[in-house]
Parts: C-alpha cells; structure tokens; sequence
C-alpha cells in the first residue's frame, strides 16, 4: 500500500512534470520550435526582398530588351547606346540628330545681303 502511494503521489507527478519539460523544450528550443520559426520567418522577409528587387531589375531589362528588339527598333535609343560604348558621350551631353538639324535650319530666316 506504501509503495502504490508513493507512485501515485510522487513518482507519477514527477514524471509528468518531466514529459511537460521536455515538450516545453521542444517548442522553444528545437529544430522545429518557436525559435525556428522566427529564424525562418526572418529569412523569409530576406529573401522576399531580394525576390522583389530582382523582379523590379528583370521588368527594367525586360523594357531595355524591347526597345533594342528587331521588332521596334528606336534609332535615338541605339544612337544612345553606340554614343555610350564608344564614349562619346558624357552626362548632360544633348544630342541632336541631323535630319532635325537640318529640318531647323531650313526653317530659319536666310540673311540675303
């Protein structure tokens, strides 16, 4: 009778006090606890950042791409682009294209002496 009392009033306590430990443990501390939650969900935001600027530089090089393509050539866009690989041109540079110019002078009053 002493030994089933001690079971029931000691021993069985103890043990249950030690598996809720051990579940409390794992849910903080574990690979899968809250720990690792917060761990991925840090990396998450990480990587959903980096996902968005790497969407918004695709979108932008997507748009370049176009304007370059066979299909929709923009010649002031390629005059850009050759001006800049050969460096002929700096920052601020305005450029004019010819047949403009000479649309422009064509138009302006001759000086007859």
């Amino acid at each position: 009778m002493l030994r089933n009392r001690f079971l029931f009033d000691v021993l069985v306590p103890a043990v249950m006090v030690c598996w809720a430990a051990v579940f409390i443990y794992n849910a903080v501390a574990s690979d899968t606890g809250y720990r690792a939650l917060a761990i991925a969900r840090a990396d998450v935001a990480k990587k959903t950042s980096e996902l968005d600027k790497l969407q918004a530089r695709r979108i932008a090089l997507e748009k370049r791409a176009d304007l370059l393509s066979s299909r929709s050539l923009d010649p002031d866009m390629i005059d850009e682009r050759i001006r800049n690989i050969l460096g002929y041109s700096r920052d601020g540079d305005i450029v004019v294209p010819r047949r403009e110019l000479d649309r422009l002078l064509e138009k302006r009053p001759s000086k007859q002496n």
